[in-house]
Order: C-alpha cells, then structure tokens, then sequence
C-alpha cells in the first residue's frame, strides 16, 4: 500500500518535471531527487516567509517593531497582498532552485527555460497587479457609483425612490423571470446540486449587499428592505426552479429532458422581449392601462402605467440588452439568411448574398451611426423608433449576417442521406430544414456561433461613442461625478474589464456544457466514440 507521504513526493515530482523537465541522468537517482527537492522547497520557504515580512513592514508603517505588532497594526488588503506575492515568489524560487539543483536546465534547457519565465511572469503579474489592486486603488468610486453603473442616471433613481409612482418594478419582473429561466436551464445539466447552491448563493449575497450596504450611497428616505426582501424572494425562487428542473432530468429520459430545454430556450427569448415590452410599453397599451385605472393623458408618463423611454436606458442594462439582441434575433435572422442562401430560389438566394456581403463589408460602428442618423428617415414615417430599439435592430440584423455564414457552413456539412431519408419518411422540405439539416448544423458549428456571440457582446462597448450611456461610457465618466474621484479613473475600467470577461467566460462554459449534453467530447467536437 502506498504511504500517504509516497503520494505527496510523487506529486511533487510531477509537477516539478512537468514544469522545468527531467533532471540530469546519472547525476539524479531516485533516491536523491526526492532529497533535492525538499532542499528547494526549505530555501523557497524560507526566501517567502522574508519577503511576506518585508512586504507588510514596507507597505506598513516602516517603523521598526516586533513583527507580530506591525502585523496586527496592518490593514487586510496589505497582508492578503503580501501572502499572494509571497506564494507566487515560493513556486518562483522553487522551481529555479530545483532546475539549479537537479540541473534540468541542461538536460531540459527549454522546458527549464520556460517554466521558469512563465513562474516569473506570474509573480510580476501577481506582485504588480496585487499591489495595485490592494494597496494603490481607492475602490469607493466604483462603490460609490455601482447603481448608476447597472442601470444608468434615470433608472438608478427608479430603483433608489420609494416615493413617488417610480418604474422599479418593471425591473424586478424581468429579474425574477431571469431568475426562473437561468437556474431552470442550469438544472437540465444534471449536474452536481451544490455547485449551484454555492455558487448562486454567493452570488445573491453579493447582489443583496450591493443593495443594501453602505446607506450613505442611497437617499436617506431610501428603503433598504425593499431591495433586500425582492432580491431574497427572487434567490428563493431561482433555488425553487433549478430544484424541479433537476428533479425532472433526473428521473425522465432523455427525450423528455431535451423537450424542457427546448421551451426554456423559447423562455429565454420570451423574456428577452418581455423586457423591452415591459420597460416601455407601446403608447397604445399606456392609453388602454391608463383607461382601466381612471388616468388622464397628461399623467401617464408620472404614474405606473407610464414607461422608461428608451433613451433613459443606461448602464450594464443596456450592455446586456444589446448583446441579447444580437444573440436572439441574430440567430433568428442567422438562420433565415443561411437557408435563403442556400435556397436556388433567386427570389430568395440573391437578396440574402447582397445583404450579408453588405453588411460584413461594414464595420459595426459605421452601422452603429447609420442607425442614429440615416435609419429614423426610413423608419420614422411609418413609426417612431427610438435611438436604443434602432441599435437592437442593428446588432441583430448585424450579428445574423455573421451567424448565417457559420450556420451555411455547418449546413453544407450535413449529409445528403440525411435529408433524403428525412423526405423518405414523409416530412416536408421545411420540416426537413427545421428537424434534421438545422440541427446538425448548430451541432457542428456551436463553437464559431458562441465565438460570435462573445464577439457581439464585447462590440457593445462601442455604443458609448455615439453617446449611449452604456457601461463602459458610464466607468469612463464615473471618476468626473465628484471632485474627490478625478485621480481614479483606472478603478472602474479595471471593473469593466472584469465584468466583461466574467460574462464571455460564462458564455465559453455554457458552450462547453452544451457540447457535453449533445454527445461531444470536451473541446475536440468530435462524436464519442
């Protein structure tokens, strides 16, 4: 039986190896490696506990004193950030002490060469960055600001006012939607339940205490069990949906489970446009709400029934709408493209080849600017269509241009077998699209459709140079809110920075999970044997 410390050494070893390479033959035995390395491990413990020390007397007081009294005089981010350098100083060292001592660097020059450079790299990214982050940054600006960064100047008081008819709850219905479909479709994985349970629960603890902390952000009449109450019953409702989805899955077949999938994903897009119904409703459905409660006209806009026009849509909201909309109708619009493409029909082929080519020629922001200025002459005369529904328009329209040349590639790739087999058994030629050629499609092109949709995501940080108050326009101008806050103005871009790779990475993994649960090996795309 091997011993729990023969398990340890092996590990150790094989980590070593696979970052600085195998020692010198001869010089090494099997005996003495394990010996070598302990030495390496004591002088990068050792060289660590010296830097942490220096670290937190530098970035404390600098006044010499007994250590553990300058260690309970520091601050948590100085001695968070010295434990990081120093951990990433320890494999530093180690790892040249072990090439040094084992000498892989000669039998291994060029894996001793790079593991050694990629540990460098991490502590000066660590060390540079850690210090930054804990010791440098004054993080209140972002605090401070973080409701106008979600939602914007006009809806941040929405959501802030407990008096006056405001229009907060119309965001609390898509949030508790969200909260409904998301956990829903994350409950169809089958996954383990706790890493839900975790994960989402952190994530509501941090949503509840950016609602509720720090009461000098808020007006003093503001009601901080409002948000707290809504958020809470919302977390309760998310746990309650993945339960019964998970439940489902579990004891169904698996026809059944991609059956619940399906209308989630129909779910997902009713939600999309219930979000922009509902946050500014058509004037005629104003005018017939205001009729069942007794409002007059001239006190629509000030009561419940009255919308947020669009142009008071601001923050990490409209990011999020905008990308959904390239998302959702450009799949949409992706999917007509690809087949009329592909049609023989020049009634059908020949507008679909003029608009793609058209509008990949382009790049996104001239497209941006023909929907502010040039589209309300189109649109204008049959209808008034406001700055922010024009840019969803564009990123769909835009986004499926895209996503049709993908999708035709996959198509092309579906086996002719297929379809006449389909049209053997009896389905229509539009049956046969939409239940066999469609499929297959998506199924080996998901990677290229998720890439563009991360692509669309990110091109929404081009919406603040047409002066739409999107996020990263609203980080940008952030530090000029108060005079106490001009010399910040990398904080809330690094917050930017993190948000939006938070949202792509998340986009990649749901990717992944999906490729898992259509029979796809992890990322070579290729069936499961």
């Amino acid at each position: 039986m091997i011993s729990f410390y023969d398990k340890i050494s092996s590990g150790v070893l094989e980590i070593e190896e696979s970052v600085i390479g195998k020692p010198m033959k001869g010089y090494i035995s099997p005996n003495n490696s394990i010996l070598f390395s302990i030495l390496s491990f004591s002088f990068s413990l050792m060289a660590s506990i010296y830097l942490f020390t220096n670290y937190v007397f530098v970035e404390s007081s600098g006044e010499w004193s007994p250590f553990y009294e300058i260690l309970l005089d520091s601050s948590f981010k100085i001695i968070l950030y010295s434990l990081l350098s120093s951990i990433s100083f320890f494999f530093l060292s180690f790892f040249i002490i072990s090439s040094i001592l084992k000498l892989t660097f000669i039998r291994s020059t060029g894996t001793a060469l790079l593991g050694i450079f990629s540990a460098w790299i991490i502590f000066s990214v660590t060390s540079g960055l850690g210090h930054f982050i804990f010791i440098e940054a004054d993080w209140d600006v972002v605090w401070q600001g973080r409701l106008l960064l979600l939602f914007g100047q006009q809806m941040f008081e929405a959501v802030t006012q407990s008096y006056y008819p405001n229009q907060s709850w119309r965001l609390w219905s898509v949030l508790y939607l969200v909260y409904i479909v998301i956990p829903a479709a994350y409950g169809t994985t089958k996954d383990n339940p706790l890493k839900f349970i975790i994960s989402f629960g952190i994530f509501s603890l941090i949503s509840i205490f950016a609602a509720i902390g720090g009461s000098h952000v808020y007006p003093e009449n503001y009601n901080h069990m409002g948000p707290f109450t809504k958020i809470l019953g919302a977390t309760v409702v998310a746990y309650f949906s993945y339960f019964q989805a998970y439940r489902y899955c579990l004891k169904s077949e698996d026809y059944k489970a991609n059956k619940l999938r399906s209308y989630l994903g129909i779910a997902a897009v009713f939600v999309f446009f219930y979000s922009i119904f509902i946050m500014n409703p058509p004037d005629s459905v104003q005018s017939l709400c205001a009729n069942v409660f007794g409002i007059s006209s001239s006190e629509i806009q000030i009561s419940r029934c009255g919308g947020v026009e669009a142009s008071q849509w601001g923050g990490l909201f409209v990011n999020l709408l905008v990308a959904t909309a390239g998302c959702v109708l450009g799949f949409g619009v992706g999917v007509i493209l690809a087949f009329a493409r592909q049609s023989k029909l020049p009634f059908f082929k020949y507008p679909a080849v003029t608009l793609i080519e058209t509008v990949r020629s382009g790049p996104l922001i001239c497209w941006l600017y023909f929907a502010v200025f040039l589209l309300p002459d189109i649109i204008d005369p049959f209808m008034e269509v406001e700055d922010i529904i024009r840019l969803l328009m564009i990123f769909g329209l835009f986004g499926g241009c895209y996503i049709a040349e993908v999708l035709r590639g996959g198509l092309q790739a579906v086996d002719s077998g297929q379809k006449e087999a389909a049209l053997a058994l009896g389905l229509s030629p539009m049956q046969t699209k939409l239940q066999v050629e469609l499929p297959n499609a998506v199924r080996t092109t998901l990677p290229s459709i998720v890439s563009v949709f991360i692509g669309l995501w990110k091109d929404t940080t081009l919406l603040f140079i047409i002066n739409i108050l999107d996020f990263f326009k609203l980080a940008k101008d952030l530090p000029n809110t108060s005079p106490g806050y001009l010399d910040d103005f990398l904080e809330p871009l690094y917050v930017t920075a993190l948000i939006f790779w938070i949202f792509a990475f998340y986009l990649s993994r749901i990717s992944m999970r999906i490729e898992k649960s259509l029979g796809l090996t992890n990322e070579g795309g290729g069936d499961v044997a």
